[in-house]
């Protein structure tokens, strides 16, 4: 199983992340250097939600709680999701069509 960690950001991110972005940033290659953080980043132009995929769900909720971002409202609600993969290279579930 694979977590997702979804967060929707204030209207004005843009604008206030760059105070707190080496932080944020900081925050993330240490999770990606422990193998919790596999992939993260914003969605959309401009940004308006982001998404971080986590090998675990404590390193998941871990990462919001102690996430600049977070603490600073640039994220104005974070949560949590299970993401079963399926397909892929590094699926947690690998699923092939029968023979």
């Amino acid at each position: 199983m694979h977590w997702i960690l979804r967060y929707a950001t204030a209207p004005d991110y843009i604008e206030r992340r760059v105070a707190f972005r080496d932080a944020h940033l900081a925050l993330a290659w240490q999770s990606v250097d422990r193998g919790e953080l596999l992939l993260g980043g914003a969605l959309g132009d401009p940004p308006e939600s982001a998404l971080l995929l986590f090998a675990n769900e404590a390193a998941a909720s871990a990462f919001a709680e102690a996430d600049p971002y977070v603490a600073n409202g640039l994220v104005v609600r974070w949560e949590v999701l299970p993401w079963n993969t399926v397909v892929g290279e590094q699926a947690a579930n690998p699923v092939r069509p029968a023979a």
